[in-house]
Protein backbone atom coordinates (compact mmCIF):
# COMPACT_ATOMS: atom_id res chain seq x y z
CA UNK A 1 0.00 0.00 0.00
CA UNK A 2 1.18 3.76 -0.85
CA UNK A 3 2.50 5.71 2.05
CA UNK A 4 -0.02 8.57 0.90
CA UNK A 5 -2.78 5.37 1.43
CA UNK A 6 -1.74 4.84 4.92
CA UNK A 7 -1.80 8.56 6.15
CA UNK A 8 -4.94 9.13 4.83
CA UNK A 9 -6.10 5.93 6.71
CA UNK A 10 -4.21 7.25 9.70
CA UNK A 11 -6.47 10.42 9.00
CA UNK A 12 -9.52 8.69 9.20
CA UNK A 13 -8.99 6.56 12.31
CA UNK A 14 -8.05 9.90 14.30
CA UNK A 15 -10.83 11.17 12.90
CA UNK A 16 -12.98 8.15 14.17
CA UNK A 17 -11.50 8.55 17.83
CA UNK A 18 -12.63 11.61 18.02
CA UNK A 19 -15.98 10.84 17.28
CA UNK A 20 -16.20 8.64 19.94
CA UNK A 21 -15.03 11.46 22.25
CA UNK A 22 -17.83 13.57 21.49
CA UNK A 23 -20.51 10.87 21.10
CA UNK A 24 -23.25 11.63 23.53
CA UNK A 25 -24.95 9.27 26.09
CA UNK A 26 -24.86 7.18 29.32
CA UNK A 27 -24.27 3.82 30.77
CA UNK A 28 -27.03 1.17 30.28
CA UNK A 29 -30.30 0.38 28.26
CA UNK A 30 -32.93 3.26 29.64
CA UNK A 31 -37.07 2.02 30.11
CA UNK A 32 -39.29 4.63 28.29
CA UNK A 33 -40.21 5.91 32.04
CA UNK A 34 -36.09 6.59 33.08
CA UNK A 35 -36.04 8.62 30.15
CA UNK A 36 -38.60 10.58 31.18
CA UNK A 37 -36.62 11.96 33.92
CA UNK A 38 -33.92 14.80 33.68
CA UNK A 39 -31.16 12.56 34.25
CA UNK A 40 -31.55 11.50 30.46
CA UNK A 41 -33.56 14.18 28.84
CA UNK A 42 -32.09 17.77 29.80
CA UNK A 43 -28.95 17.05 32.05
CA UNK A 44 -28.42 13.80 29.14
CA UNK A 45 -28.05 12.67 25.58
CA UNK A 46 -31.89 12.82 25.00
CA UNK A 47 -32.60 17.13 25.75
CA UNK A 48 -34.32 18.05 23.13
CA UNK A 49 -38.06 16.85 21.43
CA UNK A 50 -36.82 15.49 18.00
CA UNK A 51 -33.73 13.54 19.78
CA UNK A 52 -36.94 11.59 21.85
CA UNK A 53 -39.56 11.32 19.48
CA UNK A 54 -36.95 9.71 16.99
CA UNK A 55 -35.88 7.61 20.00
CA UNK A 56 -39.56 6.88 20.66
CA UNK A 57 -39.90 5.15 17.58
CA UNK A 58 -36.59 3.23 17.61
CA UNK A 59 -37.93 1.83 20.75
CA UNK A 60 -41.07 0.64 19.52
CA UNK A 61 -40.05 -0.90 16.46
CA UNK A 62 -37.54 -2.59 18.26
CA UNK A 63 -38.35 -3.48 21.99
CA UNK A 64 -42.73 -3.77 20.71
CA UNK A 65 -42.33 -4.27 16.92
CA UNK A 66 -44.89 -1.99 16.66
CA UNK A 67 -45.35 1.97 14.66
CA UNK A 68 -47.81 2.09 17.51
CA UNK A 69 -46.53 3.81 20.97
CA UNK A 70 -47.00 2.57 24.25
CA UNK A 71 -48.65 5.51 26.95
CA UNK A 72 -44.52 5.07 28.39
CA UNK A 73 -42.71 5.34 25.23
CA UNK A 74 -45.51 8.62 23.73
CA UNK A 75 -44.94 10.31 26.90
CA UNK A 76 -41.23 10.83 26.15
CA UNK A 77 -42.02 11.87 22.91
CA UNK A 78 -44.35 15.10 23.88
CA UNK A 79 -44.83 17.38 22.67
CA UNK A 80 -43.54 16.60 19.19
CA UNK A 81 -46.19 13.28 19.47
CA UNK A 82 -48.61 12.28 16.85
CA UNK A 83 -52.19 11.23 17.30
CA UNK A 84 -53.86 8.47 14.74
CA UNK A 85 -57.07 6.65 14.61
CA UNK A 86 -56.88 6.55 19.00
CA UNK A 87 -52.87 5.58 18.38
CA UNK A 88 -50.24 7.47 19.42
CA UNK A 89 -47.63 7.88 16.54
CA UNK A 90 -44.91 9.13 15.62
CA UNK A 91 -44.08 12.87 13.93
CA UNK A 92 -40.96 12.58 12.61
CA UNK A 93 -39.99 11.11 9.24
CA UNK A 94 -39.28 6.68 9.83
CA UNK A 95 -35.82 6.36 7.71
CA UNK A 96 -33.49 8.32 11.05
CA UNK A 97 -35.25 5.42 13.44
CA UNK A 98 -34.99 2.52 11.20
CA UNK A 99 -31.87 2.88 10.58
CA UNK A 100 -30.24 2.91 14.14
CA UNK A 101 -32.23 0.04 15.00
CA UNK A 102 -29.08 -2.57 14.42
CA UNK A 103 -27.13 -0.06 16.49
CA UNK A 104 -29.57 0.22 19.11
CA UNK A 105 -29.91 -3.57 18.91
CA UNK A 106 -25.66 -4.30 19.35
CA UNK A 107 -25.64 -1.54 22.18
CA UNK A 108 -28.22 -3.26 24.25
CA UNK A 109 -26.39 -6.45 24.14
CA UNK A 110 -23.87 -4.45 25.76
CA UNK A 111 -26.07 -2.40 28.14
CA UNK A 112 -25.21 0.36 26.17
CA UNK A 113 -28.32 0.49 24.15
CA UNK A 114 -28.73 4.35 23.48
CA UNK A 115 -25.25 5.14 22.80
CA UNK A 116 -24.92 2.10 20.02
CA UNK A 117 -27.63 4.26 18.82
CA UNK A 118 -26.26 7.35 18.23
CA UNK A 119 -23.22 5.90 17.09
CA UNK A 120 -24.55 5.13 13.80
CA UNK A 121 -24.99 8.68 13.18
CA UNK A 122 -21.32 8.92 13.89
CA UNK A 123 -20.37 6.37 11.31
CA UNK A 124 -22.55 8.29 8.84
CA UNK A 125 -21.05 11.31 9.20
CA UNK A 126 -17.27 10.17 8.96
CA UNK A 127 -18.44 8.27 5.78
CA UNK A 128 -19.57 11.42 5.28
CA UNK A 129 -16.08 13.19 5.58
CA UNK A 130 -14.72 10.72 3.18
CA UNK A 131 -17.60 10.91 0.05
CA UNK A 132 -16.60 14.85 0.32
CA UNK A 133 -12.67 14.28 0.27
CA UNK A 134 -13.41 11.45 -2.59
CA UNK A 135 -15.58 13.64 -4.88
CA UNK A 136 -12.99 16.95 -4.41
CA UNK A 137 -10.36 14.15 -5.68
CA UNK A 138 -12.52 12.65 -8.36
CA UNK A 139 -12.81 16.55 -9.50
CA UNK A 140 -8.77 17.07 -9.46
CA UNK A 141 -8.10 18.38 -5.95
CA UNK A 142 -4.95 17.11 -4.34
CA UNK A 143 -5.64 14.36 -1.99
CA UNK A 144 -4.20 16.84 1.24
CA UNK A 145 -6.55 19.46 0.16
CA UNK A 146 -9.58 17.49 -0.33
CA UNK A 147 -8.71 16.10 2.97
CA UNK A 148 -8.63 19.54 4.28
CA UNK A 149 -12.09 20.41 3.37
CA UNK A 150 -13.45 17.11 4.67
CA UNK A 151 -11.81 17.59 8.32
CA UNK A 152 -13.52 21.49 7.80
CA UNK A 153 -16.87 20.37 7.30
CA UNK A 154 -17.29 17.21 10.03
CA UNK A 155 -15.44 18.73 12.96
CA UNK A 156 -15.31 22.69 11.80
CA UNK A 157 -19.22 23.50 11.41
CA UNK A 158 -22.19 22.35 13.40
CA UNK A 159 -22.28 19.81 11.43
CA UNK A 160 -19.85 17.96 14.32
CA UNK A 161 -23.04 18.74 16.76
CA UNK A 162 -25.29 16.72 15.03
CA UNK A 163 -22.27 13.65 13.94
CA UNK A 164 -22.95 12.72 18.01
CA UNK A 165 -26.88 13.09 18.17
CA UNK A 166 -30.03 10.99 16.54
CA UNK A 167 -30.44 13.80 13.53
CA UNK A 168 -31.60 13.31 10.13
CA UNK A 169 -28.78 15.98 8.15
CA UNK A 170 -26.26 13.51 7.92
CA UNK A 171 -28.33 11.23 6.35
CA UNK A 172 -29.52 13.27 3.94
CA UNK A 173 -25.98 14.66 3.51
CA UNK A 174 -24.92 10.85 2.63
CA UNK A 175 -27.82 10.37 0.43
CA UNK A 176 -26.77 13.92 -1.52
CA UNK A 177 -22.88 13.68 -1.80
CA UNK A 178 -23.61 9.37 -2.72
CA UNK A 179 -25.26 10.63 -5.66
CA UNK A 180 -22.96 13.42 -6.83
CA UNK A 181 -20.22 10.87 -6.50
CA UNK A 182 -21.94 7.91 -8.59
CA UNK A 183 -22.69 10.65 -11.33
CA UNK A 184 -19.30 11.96 -11.45
CA UNK A 185 -18.21 8.24 -12.27
CA UNK A 186 -18.91 5.92 -15.28
CA UNK A 187 -22.62 6.28 -16.08
CA UNK A 188 -23.83 3.28 -16.09
CA UNK A 189 -27.37 1.96 -15.78
CA UNK A 190 -26.55 0.36 -11.99
CA UNK A 191 -25.23 3.78 -11.32
CA UNK A 192 -28.20 5.43 -12.43
CA UNK A 193 -30.33 2.65 -10.92
CA UNK A 194 -28.51 3.52 -7.52
CA UNK A 195 -28.72 7.43 -7.71
CA UNK A 196 -32.40 6.83 -8.44
CA UNK A 197 -32.86 4.92 -5.68
CA UNK A 198 -30.95 7.39 -3.39
CA UNK A 199 -32.91 9.50 -3.91
CA UNK A 200 -36.55 7.91 -3.31
CA UNK A 201 -34.77 6.47 -0.08
CA UNK A 202 -34.63 10.44 1.20
CA UNK A 203 -37.89 10.87 1.28
CA UNK A 204 -38.40 8.83 4.21
CA UNK A 205 -35.41 10.14 5.78
CA UNK A 206 -36.88 13.62 5.73
CA UNK A 207 -39.29 14.85 3.46
CA UNK A 208 -37.23 18.04 2.59
CA UNK A 209 -35.26 15.89 0.81
CA UNK A 210 -37.04 15.88 -2.44
CA UNK A 211 -36.53 19.40 -2.77
CA UNK A 212 -32.81 19.49 -2.05
CA UNK A 213 -32.08 16.24 -4.90
CA UNK A 214 -34.04 17.83 -7.17
CA UNK A 215 -30.99 19.13 -9.37
CA UNK A 216 -29.50 15.73 -8.92
CA UNK A 217 -33.12 13.71 -10.07
CA UNK A 218 -32.60 16.22 -12.87
CA UNK A 219 -28.80 15.73 -13.51
CA UNK A 220 -29.89 11.79 -13.45
CA UNK A 221 -32.63 12.07 -15.77
CA UNK A 222 -30.62 14.03 -18.39
CA UNK A 223 -27.97 11.04 -17.81
CA UNK A 224 -30.04 8.52 -18.67
CA UNK A 225 -31.58 10.24 -21.60
CA UNK A 226 -28.31 9.88 -23.13
CA UNK A 227 -27.55 14.07 -23.46
CA UNK A 228 -23.85 14.69 -23.99
CA UNK A 229 -22.79 18.64 -23.72
CA UNK A 230 -20.28 19.53 -26.22
CA UNK A 231 -18.71 22.88 -26.79
CA UNK A 232 -21.05 24.26 -29.43
CA UNK A 233 -24.34 22.09 -28.68
CA UNK A 234 -26.16 19.78 -26.55
CA UNK A 235 -27.01 16.27 -28.39
CA UNK A 236 -29.32 13.66 -26.81
CA UNK A 237 -29.10 9.62 -27.73
CA UNK A 238 -32.61 8.80 -26.34
CA UNK A 239 -33.34 4.86 -25.75
CA UNK A 240 -36.71 4.14 -23.96
CA UNK A 241 -34.09 1.18 -21.69
CA UNK A 242 -32.46 4.49 -20.47
CA UNK A 243 -35.29 5.21 -18.24
CA UNK A 244 -35.53 1.64 -16.76
CA UNK A 245 -33.14 2.54 -13.81
CA UNK A 246 -35.76 4.72 -12.89
CA UNK A 247 -38.15 1.82 -11.62
CA UNK A 248 -35.26 1.65 -8.69
CA UNK A 249 -37.51 3.77 -6.73
CA UNK A 250 -40.09 1.84 -6.22
CA UNK A 251 -38.80 -0.37 -3.56
CA UNK A 252 -38.18 2.81 -1.06
CA UNK A 253 -41.58 4.15 -2.40
CA UNK A 254 -43.15 1.23 -1.59
CA UNK A 255 -41.25 1.04 1.78
CA UNK A 256 -42.23 4.85 2.61
CA UNK A 257 -45.93 3.85 2.28
CA UNK A 258 -45.95 0.59 4.11
CA UNK A 259 -44.99 2.80 6.92
CA UNK A 260 -47.56 5.49 6.51
CA UNK A 261 -50.24 2.80 5.92
CA UNK A 262 -49.26 1.10 8.90
CA UNK A 263 -48.65 4.41 11.29
CA UNK A 264 -51.35 6.42 10.26
CA UNK A 265 -53.65 3.80 8.28
CA UNK A 266 -53.10 6.17 5.21
CA UNK A 267 -50.28 5.19 2.69
CA UNK A 268 -50.03 8.73 1.61
CA UNK A 269 -50.26 10.68 4.91
CA UNK A 270 -47.36 12.76 5.88
CA UNK A 271 -46.24 12.69 9.46
CA UNK A 272 -46.26 16.66 9.44
CA UNK A 273 -49.68 16.65 8.89
CA UNK A 274 -50.78 14.41 11.35
CA UNK A 275 -52.65 15.60 14.45
CA UNK A 276 -50.07 16.32 17.53
CA UNK A 277 -50.65 15.94 21.15
CA UNK A 278 -48.57 17.92 23.77
CA UNK A 279 -49.72 16.09 26.89
CA UNK A 280 -51.14 13.13 28.33
CA UNK A 281 -52.97 12.87 31.61
CA UNK A 282 -52.87 10.25 33.88
CA UNK A 283 -55.25 7.94 32.18
CA UNK A 284 -52.87 7.99 28.92
CA UNK A 285 -55.28 10.62 27.41
CA UNK A 286 -54.41 13.55 25.46
CA UNK A 287 -54.07 16.82 27.51
CA UNK A 288 -53.98 20.09 27.39
CA UNK A 289 -50.34 21.78 28.20
CA UNK A 290 -50.29 23.63 31.06
CA UNK A 291 -50.04 26.87 29.91
CA UNK A 292 -53.02 26.25 27.20
CA UNK A 293 -55.40 29.04 26.95
CA UNK A 294 -59.45 28.09 26.95
CA UNK A 295 -60.08 28.30 24.11
CA UNK A 296 -57.17 26.02 22.50
CA UNK A 297 -58.67 23.27 24.59
CA UNK A 298 -60.32 21.25 22.09
CA UNK A 299 -57.67 20.54 19.98
CA UNK A 300 -55.37 19.37 23.38
CA UNK A 301 -57.79 17.05 24.16
CA UNK A 302 -59.34 16.17 20.83
CA UNK A 303 -56.45 15.83 18.19
CA UNK A 304 -58.68 14.32 15.61
CA UNK A 305 -60.24 18.14 15.17
CA UNK A 306 -56.64 20.11 14.27
CA UNK A 307 -56.45 21.28 10.65
CA UNK A 308 -52.73 20.08 9.28
CA UNK A 309 -51.12 20.77 5.70
CA UNK A 310 -47.90 20.59 4.53
CA UNK A 311 -47.76 23.83 2.83
CA UNK A 312 -48.65 25.71 5.86
CA UNK A 313 -44.85 25.13 6.98
CA UNK A 314 -43.32 27.47 4.44
CA UNK A 315 -44.25 31.28 3.58
CA UNK A 316 -42.48 33.47 1.44
CA UNK A 317 -42.64 36.35 3.40
CA UNK A 318 -40.08 34.60 5.40
CA UNK A 319 -37.75 34.77 3.46
CA UNK A 320 -35.97 38.27 4.33
CA UNK A 321 -35.75 36.96 8.41
CA UNK A 322 -34.78 33.36 7.44
CA UNK A 323 -31.62 34.80 5.32
CA UNK A 324 -30.74 37.03 8.11
CA UNK A 325 -31.24 33.75 10.80
CA UNK A 326 -28.81 31.52 8.92
CA UNK A 327 -26.47 33.90 7.53
CA UNK A 328 -25.61 36.88 9.94
CA UNK A 329 -27.79 36.02 12.79
CA UNK A 330 -25.87 35.31 16.32
CA UNK A 331 -27.68 32.64 17.66
CA UNK A 332 -27.57 30.13 14.40
CA UNK A 333 -25.73 32.56 11.51
CA UNK A 334 -22.90 31.18 9.51
CA UNK A 335 -20.69 33.77 10.17
CA UNK A 336 -20.89 33.17 14.03
CA UNK A 337 -20.44 29.62 14.11
CA UNK A 338 -18.20 28.71 10.23
CA UNK A 339 -17.34 31.74 8.55
CA UNK A 340 -14.60 29.49 6.42
CA UNK A 341 -17.88 27.75 4.88
CA UNK A 342 -18.54 30.92 2.72
CA UNK A 343 -15.05 30.94 1.44
CA UNK A 344 -16.35 27.74 -0.16
CA UNK A 345 -18.50 29.90 -2.69
CA UNK A 346 -15.46 30.88 -4.28
CA UNK A 347 -13.89 27.49 -4.93
CA UNK A 348 -17.04 26.40 -6.20
CA UNK A 349 -16.66 28.77 -8.68
CA UNK A 350 -12.98 27.38 -9.34
CA UNK A 351 -14.64 24.11 -9.76
CA UNK A 352 -16.54 25.12 -12.50
CA UNK A 353 -13.93 24.89 -15.25
CA UNK A 354 -13.36 20.97 -14.06
CA UNK A 355 -17.23 20.12 -13.91
CA UNK A 356 -19.96 22.11 -15.00
CA UNK A 357 -22.57 19.97 -14.41
CA UNK A 358 -20.77 19.62 -10.66
CA UNK A 359 -20.93 23.37 -10.44
CA UNK A 360 -24.85 23.87 -11.20
CA UNK A 361 -25.89 21.26 -9.36
CA UNK A 362 -23.93 21.93 -5.71
CA UNK A 363 -24.92 25.65 -6.32
CA UNK A 364 -28.48 24.80 -7.07
CA UNK A 365 -28.94 22.47 -3.91
CA UNK A 366 -27.84 25.20 -1.68
CA UNK A 367 -29.72 27.79 -3.13
CA UNK A 368 -32.85 25.63 -2.45
CA UNK A 369 -31.38 24.92 0.72
CA UNK A 370 -31.00 28.51 2.16
CA UNK A 371 -34.41 29.31 0.45
CA UNK A 372 -36.24 26.30 1.61
CA UNK A 373 -35.49 27.02 5.38
CA UNK A 374 -34.87 30.63 5.23
CA UNK A 375 -38.94 29.82 4.10
CA UNK A 376 -39.67 27.34 7.09
CA UNK A 377 -42.09 28.66 9.91
CA UNK A 378 -38.94 27.97 12.89
CA UNK A 379 -36.17 29.17 10.61
CA UNK A 380 -34.09 28.41 13.86
CA UNK A 381 -34.52 24.43 14.35
CA UNK A 382 -36.07 24.74 17.58
CA UNK A 383 -33.34 25.32 20.07
CA UNK A 384 -30.45 24.13 18.09
CA UNK A 385 -26.79 24.40 17.47
CA UNK A 386 -26.24 26.83 14.67
CA UNK A 387 -28.05 26.43 11.49
CA UNK A 388 -28.34 22.77 11.45
CA UNK A 389 -30.90 22.71 8.80
CA UNK A 390 -27.82 23.86 6.33
CA UNK A 391 -25.87 21.09 7.05
CA UNK A 392 -26.53 19.65 3.35
CA UNK A 393 -24.54 23.15 2.24
CA UNK A 394 -21.70 23.15 4.58
CA UNK A 395 -20.76 19.54 2.72
CA UNK A 396 -21.04 21.17 -0.65
CA UNK A 397 -19.36 24.17 0.53
CA UNK A 398 -16.30 21.74 2.14
CA UNK A 399 -16.18 20.25 -1.71
CA UNK A 400 -15.54 24.31 -2.47
CA UNK A 401 -12.99 24.73 0.28
CA UNK A 402 -11.25 21.98 -0.71
CA UNK A 403 -10.42 23.67 -3.84
CA UNK A 404 -9.71 26.70 -2.70
CA UNK A 405 -7.07 24.91 -0.42
CA UNK A 406 -5.50 23.37 -3.71
CA UNK A 407 -5.23 26.73 -5.51
CA UNK A 408 -3.70 28.40 -3.26
CA UNK A 409 -1.45 25.43 -1.61
CA UNK A 410 1.94 27.19 -2.16
CA UNK A 411 0.69 30.50 -0.31
CA UNK A 412 1.68 30.69 2.84
CA UNK A 413 -0.51 33.48 3.39
CA UNK A 414 -3.72 32.09 2.38
CA UNK A 415 -3.15 28.84 3.90
CA UNK A 416 -2.33 30.45 7.62
CA UNK A 417 -5.57 32.87 6.76
CA UNK A 418 -7.58 29.56 6.03
CA UNK A 419 -6.16 27.76 8.96
CA UNK A 420 -6.89 30.63 11.21
CA UNK A 421 -10.73 30.82 10.18
CA UNK A 422 -11.00 26.83 9.90
CA UNK A 423 -9.44 26.63 12.99
CA UNK A 424 -11.88 29.48 14.85
CA UNK A 425 -14.64 26.93 13.69
CA UNK A 426 -13.17 23.86 15.08
CA UNK A 427 -13.31 25.28 18.25
CA UNK A 428 -16.54 26.74 18.29
CA UNK A 429 -18.08 23.43 16.70
CA UNK A 430 -16.18 21.25 19.03
CA UNK A 431 -17.63 23.27 22.20
CA UNK A 432 -21.30 22.61 21.31
CA UNK A 433 -20.44 18.78 20.42
CA UNK A 434 -19.10 18.39 23.93
CA UNK A 435 -22.28 19.91 25.74
CA UNK A 436 -25.33 20.59 24.25
CA UNK A 437 -27.38 21.35 21.19
CA UNK A 438 -30.26 23.18 23.15
CA UNK A 439 -29.28 26.59 22.83
CA UNK A 440 -32.53 28.46 22.30
CA UNK A 441 -33.48 30.84 19.54
CA UNK A 442 -32.82 34.48 20.48
CA UNK A 443 -35.89 35.72 20.18
CA UNK A 444 -37.33 33.22 22.65
CA UNK A 445 -34.75 34.85 25.21
CA UNK A 446 -37.21 37.25 27.04
CA UNK A 447 -40.08 34.64 27.26
CA UNK A 448 -37.36 32.06 28.93
CA UNK A 449 -35.72 34.86 31.01
CA UNK A 450 -38.78 35.29 33.10
CA UNK A 451 -39.51 31.56 33.47
CA UNK A 452 -35.93 30.61 34.81
CA UNK A 453 -35.29 34.72 36.39
CA UNK A 454 -31.66 34.63 35.26
CA UNK A 455 -29.81 35.46 32.15
CA UNK A 456 -30.75 33.37 29.10
CA UNK A 457 -27.64 32.78 26.63
CA UNK A 458 -28.24 32.29 23.65
CA UNK A 459 -24.70 31.75 21.21
CA UNK A 460 -22.10 29.88 21.97
CA UNK A 461 -21.54 30.89 25.40
CA UNK A 462 -24.28 28.72 26.45
CA UNK A 463 -22.07 25.79 25.77
CA UNK A 464 -18.86 27.64 27.28
CA UNK A 465 -21.11 28.12 30.24
CA UNK A 466 -21.83 24.54 30.65
CA UNK A 467 -18.48 23.36 30.47
CA UNK A 468 -17.69 25.83 33.05
CA UNK A 469 -20.24 24.50 35.41
CA UNK A 470 -18.30 20.97 34.55
CA UNK A 471 -21.12 19.35 32.67
CA UNK A 472 -20.72 17.45 29.33
CA UNK A 473 -22.88 14.99 27.58
CA UNK A 474 -20.42 13.25 26.36
CA UNK A 475 -20.29 9.60 27.10
CA UNK A 476 -16.53 9.20 27.36
CA UNK A 477 -16.79 11.85 30.24
CA UNK A 478 -20.21 11.10 31.53
CA UNK A 479 -18.32 7.38 32.16
CA UNK A 480 -14.93 7.58 32.78
CA UNK A 481 -13.22 10.69 31.99
CA UNK A 482 -14.56 12.95 34.65
CA UNK A 483 -12.54 10.80 37.25
CA UNK A 484 -9.57 12.44 35.83
CA UNK A 485 -9.98 16.01 34.58
CA UNK A 486 -12.97 18.72 34.39
CA UNK A 487 -15.36 19.25 31.64
CA UNK A 488 -13.32 22.40 30.17
CA UNK A 489 -9.59 20.05 30.59
CA UNK A 490 -12.02 17.38 28.16
CA UNK A 491 -12.87 20.13 25.89
CA UNK A 492 -9.12 21.26 25.15
CA UNK A 493 -7.77 17.56 24.74
CA UNK A 494 -10.93 16.81 21.93
CA UNK A 495 -10.48 20.27 20.27
CA UNK A 496 -6.26 19.82 20.84
CA UNK A 497 -6.26 16.57 19.28
CA UNK A 498 -8.91 18.19 15.87
CA UNK A 499 -6.73 21.29 15.81
CA UNK A 500 -3.21 18.82 15.68
CA UNK A 501 -4.88 16.89 12.87
CA UNK A 502 -5.53 19.68 10.62
CA UNK A 503 -2.73 21.83 11.18
CA UNK A 504 -0.72 18.67 9.91
CA UNK A 505 -2.68 17.86 6.94
CA UNK A 506 -2.32 22.04 5.94
CA UNK A 507 1.48 21.28 6.11
CA UNK A 508 1.02 18.04 4.00
CA UNK A 509 -1.03 20.47 1.26
CA UNK A 510 2.09 22.64 1.53
CA UNK A 511 4.90 20.65 1.32
CA UNK A 512 3.19 17.59 -1.09
CA UNK A 513 0.42 19.51 -2.85
CA UNK A 514 1.87 19.24 -6.21
CA UNK A 515 2.66 15.54 -6.32
CA UNK A 516 0.77 13.39 -8.33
Amino acid sequence: MKKSNWSAIGVYIIALIVLALALRGLPGNPTPQEITTPTWTENGPLELSPERGRFALLMSLADNHSFHFSVPIARMATPDLGYSNGNYVSLFAPGVSFLLVPGYELGKYFGFSQVGAFAGIGLIALINSLLVRAIAVRLGVHRWAAAAGAIVFLFGTPAFSYAVAPYQHHLSVFLILSSIFLLLGKQTRTALASVWFLIALAIPIDYPNLILLFPIAVWALSAGLGVVYQKEKVTMRFRVTYLLPIMSVLLPLAFFCWVNFESYGDPFQLAGTVASVKSIDANGLPAAPSDAGTEDLQQFTKPESQDKAAVHFFETRNLLNGFYIHLFSPDRGVIAYAPVMLIGLVGLWIMKKKSIASYVVMLSIIALDVLLYSMWGDPWGGWAFGSRYLIPSYALLAIGLAFVFDRYKKNIIVLLFLGIVSLYGIAVSTMGAVTSNANPPQIAVLSLEKQTNRVEKYTVERSYDILKSNHSKSFVFAYKAHAYMTAMQYYYVVVGVIAVLFVVVVINIFRYGNDI
